[in-house]
């Protein structure tokens, strides 16, 4: 299992949907190219430097990279996780790699990447904390992130005419604000019993 840190540069086409266009131009083809792949997931975000460290060198990151949010100077990544055959991991990093810098982005490093530790810690486990109920949340958990990536990159639209892509818009009158991930997550609040 392993994981890499893909910073947007702060240039036009990264602009309000630089997650969208970051997964359309580099992450779903690259993607598309491997089924070996057991699963993959991301996860988003825009953060100060000195609170955005962990996962990568962020040291190794130009100053170039950062954008005025409003209140700070910022960084926009995606974490991106994988599991895979471990003869498949250079071939896959390598081309993943070339994709990333084609595409004006930047990654520091791959590391490993504990799935349990992360996603079978505390924070995703309640009351029984072994650590055979921890493995078994990890996985759960990486399943639900697995598919909602896959959902995300089912949704964009895109490129458009500066090779942007965005979210799929969605006019049914459940999804007021436009989104098909209201609907998803209205159902994912209803399995649950939590509000959403």
């Amino acid at each position: 299992m392993r994981q890499t840190r893909i910073f947007v540069p702060n240039i036009e086409v990264y602009g309000t949907t630089w997650v969208e266009t970051l997964l359309g131009r580099v992450v779903r083809p690259w993607i598309a190219g491997h089924d070996e792949l057991a699963w993959f997931w991301f996860s988003r975000y825009q953060l100060p430097r000195t609170v955005d460290d962990r996962d990568c060198d962020i040291d190794g990151i130009p100053i170039e990279f950062e954008i005025d949010d409003g209140n700070e100077r910022c960084l926009r990544s995606i974490r991106l996780r994988f599991s895979l055959p471990e003869s498949r991991v250079q071939a896959f990093e390598d081309v993943g790699r070339k994709m990333i810098e084609a595409e004006g982005c930047i990654i520091t490093d791959w590391r490993d990447w504990d799935q349990v530790e992360d996603l079978g810690g505390d924070r995703f486990v309640g009351e029984i904390r072994d650590e055979a109920r921890r493995v078994e949340r990890a996985e759960m958990v990486t399943s639900i992130c697995h598919i909602s990536s896959k959902l995300v990159l089912h949704s964009l639209a895109g490129p458009d005419e500066r090779g942007r892509y965005r979210q799929e818009t969605n006019d049914d009158e459940q999804n007021p604000r436009g989104s098909t991930f209201e609907s998803i997550l209205h159902l994912c609040s209803n399995i649950a019993g939590q509000p959403g």
